[in-house]
């Protein structure tokens, strides 16, 4: 089952979802980051429940002046072929209520193999300062 966690029952699982989101952080953000994020609204959790949180995606909503894009940032669980597509759908659906054109994913090289649908546009190349 997929579903997207309200702010207000993160409190009930968010013991499950720290350790998988945990695994894909960077730099950037702590988890602590992600659940105040999450309980100000400006992140959205999905999660795929099978008798407990077997995955979690973090995503927000991006407003560039053209354009308004769902991004995910953010992925971590087991068995992936198991909620990967179901998942997408449901972020897909909620990216097509919030009035978004487009959907971003964010991510290791390894996500191109797995993403359908999607192209790369993109290297994103980065500098410690």
């Amino acid at each position: 089952m997929i579903i997207q966690v309200p702010p207000e029952d993160l409190h009930i699982i968010w013991n499950q979802v720290e350790p998988k989101i945990i695994k894909a952080l960077d730099d950037c953000y702590t988890a602590k980051d992600i659940l105040d994020g999450l309980i100000q609204k400006r992140f959205q959790l999905f999660i795929s429940w099978e008798d407990k949180v077997e995955s979690a995606v973090i995503t927000e909503i991006a407003q560039y002046p053209r354009k308004r894009i769902l991004r995910y940032f953010l992925a971590g669980g087991k068995n992936l072929d198991n909620w990967l597509e179901p998942i997408q759908k449901e972020i897909e659906q909620f990216a097509k209520n919030n009035q978004c054109d487009a959907i971003e994913v964010a991510g290791r090289k390894g996500w191109s193999k797995k993403l359908k649908g999607y192209e790369q546009k993109i290297y994103l190349f980065t500098k410690e300062l």
